[in-house]
Order: C-alpha cells, then structure tokens, then sequence
C-alpha cells in the first residue's frame, strides 16, 4: 500500500468520524431541545404555553393579563387530552397483556410480570 492511499484512507476515517461527531451533536440538540419541552418540567402547564407565547409574540403585560383566561383554558383542556390519551394507552397495554398471556410458556408469563412489575417501580404509585 502507496504512502499516498494510506493518507487518503486516514483522511476517509477521519472525515467519517467527524460526520459521526456532528450527527450526534445535531441528534443530541434535537433531543435536549424536545425533552426541555416535555409535560414534567416543574412550571405549570399554563406558564409554559403563557411564556412561550409571550416570548414569541412580544405581549406585554396587559396583553398577558388579558389573555390569562385563554392560556388557562388551553392548558386545562390539553391535560383533559393527556388524561385521556393515558387512559386509552393503558387500556389497549392491559389487552394486549391479557391477550399475550394465553400463547406464552409459564416463563414467558412470569417474565412479563417480572417486566410489568419493574415498570410500575420505574414509574411510581
């Protein structure tokens, strides 16, 4: 192997490293940016959609004052949403256990209540 084919391989390594680097610096970003949004940030659900909007839209304070009822609103309506969807969600978990247990082995099913059990720890009472 040429001197020259060993420096274009290492360059082709170094630049796929690089690539690598800044995908997963692009991926983490996004990642942070979508978590710092999530539903169990500390501030309420109102003052997130309030400030945001404010943020955004340049409101000043009588403006806030003004449209607290509808951030309000939006945010009461928008948790009835995640109430329900988390409802849904666990009903169509819970079949799918109770559908799933007739075709696996007695491992299988004491696994599973091994994996549900862990999963409730995880997430608290």
């Amino acid at each position: 192997m040429s001197g020259t084919l060993k420096w274009k391989l290492l360059a082709g390594f170094v630049l796929v490293f690089l690539a690598g680097l800044a995908a997963g610096a692009f991926l983490g970003a996004a990642q942070s940016h979508h978590h710092r949004m999530d539903f169990g940030h500390h501030r309420s659900l109102t003052d997130r959609i309030r400030n945001r909007m404010q943020t955004r839209l340049d409101l000043t304070p009588e403006q806030v004052q003004k449209t607290a009822p509808i951030f309000n609103q939006a945010a009461q309506e928008i948790e009835a949403i995640r109430a329900e969807t988390g409802r849904r969600v666990h009903q169509v978990l819970a079949g799918v256990d109770r559908d799933l247990a007739p075709e696996l082995t007695d491992q299988q099913r004491a696994k599973l209540q091994e994996l549900k059990a862990e999963h409730h720890r995880k997430r608290g009472p």
